[in-house]
């Protein structure tokens, strides 16, 4: 089965082209593309860019990083990732907001949810420092 080349982020265009070079080395230009980078991330089981891309003063960082890799990666092994929806981005010079809305899947169950994630930049480069859960509308089939 051949691989589809595009990019998990939902951006439409080909992975090597969109989240790899920021996967690679490059910096993200603004906390939009951090997010959906970070996004790409998991579904493509890159821990280190994960932890490479955490805030150390925020709340998720972790001092013990081989703990950390096995979490983010039994998160990967364990999730569906199914797609990515920004909702709205909001950017000042060293602050940035990305409320998006992401579908997960775990076994049989929709862990799917929605969070405003802030963004800080730290000497040209945007971290994830943390996020405040963002109100999801589900809809129903019920008449």
């Amino acid at each position: 089965m051949p691989v589809d080349p595009r990019c998990p982020c939902g951006s439409r265009r080909k992975y090597r082209r969109c989240c790899q070079r920021y996967h690679q080395g490059s910096q993200p230009p603004s906390p939009e593309a951090l997010m959906r980078s970070r996004y790409s991330a998991y579904v493509k089981r890159l821990p280190a860019y994960i932890m490479k891309t955490t805030d150390p003063t925020g709340p998720h960082w972790k001092d013990d990083q081989d703990i950390w890799r096995q979490e983010i990666l039994a998160f990967c092994d364990q999730t569906r990732f199914i797609r990515l929806n920004v909702v709205e981005t909001e950017e000042s010079e060293l602050i940035g907001r990305v409320t998006f809305h992401v579908t997960l899947l775990r076994g049989d169950g929709d862990v799917s949810f929605g969070e405003t994630s802030r963004f800080r930049c730290t000497d040209g480069h945007w971290l994830y420092t943390d996020g405040i859960p963002y109100p999801t509308v589900e809809t129903s089939n019920k008449t």
